[in-house]
């Protein structure tokens, strides 16, 4: 069906031109494991509700982040996102529930750069562990998370984006569980994301490949890799909806996921 349609824009009616003095273009509205380059525009309010399915060898976890994000003005937002309910489901132990972590951050984008086809965004993010970390519902640490994003347009390619993410995750031990063997190891991580969207007629497909590691740094454990193949469909102009598999590429990752979200904005 994808292949079927004409190139044509998926701008919700109202997003003019980057450099309106009133909107910022903003093509979709959200990612599955990489963040988008585009800003809130002023005043507006981006509400995501979302469903996280995780497939691993050591046992299921299912997660409902909620988050937010307001544009102070057309180039800088803050956001917040919370896993408001965790549910794990360990393969040798009855299954875990209770609330995750919180995330607050910001970012500011620079839009057609110079006039270009390319644009910029540099975020900064602090996750706050809020969860209990003796159930396993989070793994005690804040975390900072400074990142950037560079994007290239090609409208010839059905108004294609290249993008890619670079990132750390610098973590600070607060909550230690009673059981000193359960602690994850406190190792600093780097994130690198990288794919691209295609747009069509209310609706794009996306494509994304993430890798976060931190072996490098105090004996850290963690070497995810996936591949995710998205779709994405502008319902009305105001709300979207999407879904991701993100595909385990190695051992060290879970074997899939399953991610489903709706965005509203207002």
């Amino acid at each position: 069906m994808v292949v079927s349609l004409t190139p044509s824009p998926a701008c919700a009616d109202d997003d003019d031109d980057v450099g309106s003095t009133n909107r910022v273009r903003r093509p979709i509205e959200e990612l599955f494991k990489t963040d988008v380059v585009y800003p809130q525009a002023q005043g507006e309010l981006e509400v995501e509700a979302a469903s996280v399915y995780q497939n691993h060898a050591g046992g299921d976890v299912w997660t409902l982040p909620l988050s937010m994000e307001y544009g102070l003005n057309n180039r800088w937002q803050v956001e917040a996102e919370w896993d408001s309910l965790v549910q794990r489901f360990p393969a040798h132990h009855s299954a875990v529930r209770g609330i995750g972590d919180l995330e607050l951050g910001t970012q500011y984008s620079f839009m057609d750069i110079g006039g270009s086809s390319f644009h910029m965004a540099p975020r900064f993010s602090m996750e706050v562990p809020v969860g209990d970390v003796n159930r396993d519902l989070s793994e005690g640490f804040l975390e900072y998370q400074p990142s950037v994003i560079l994007a290239r347009d090609f409208p010839e390619l059905h108004h294609a984006q290249f993008f890619t993410e670079l990132g750390a995750s610098l973590v600070q031990r607060m909550n230690s569980p009673k059981d000193a063997q359960d602690a994850e190891p406190a190792a600093h991580e780097l994130n690198w994301g990288s794919g691209c969207f295609m747009l069509f007629p209310h609706s794009a497909a996306t494509l994304e490949f993430n890798w976060s590691n931190n072996t490098w740094n105090h004996h850290g454990t963690e070497n995810a890799m996936y591949l995710t193949p998205g779709f994405l469909w502008r319902i009305t102009r105001k709300a979207e909806l999407g879904l991701g598999i993100p595909l385990g590429l190695n051992n060290a990752s879970d074997r899939f996921e399953v991610v489903a979200h709706v965005v509203w904005e207002f």
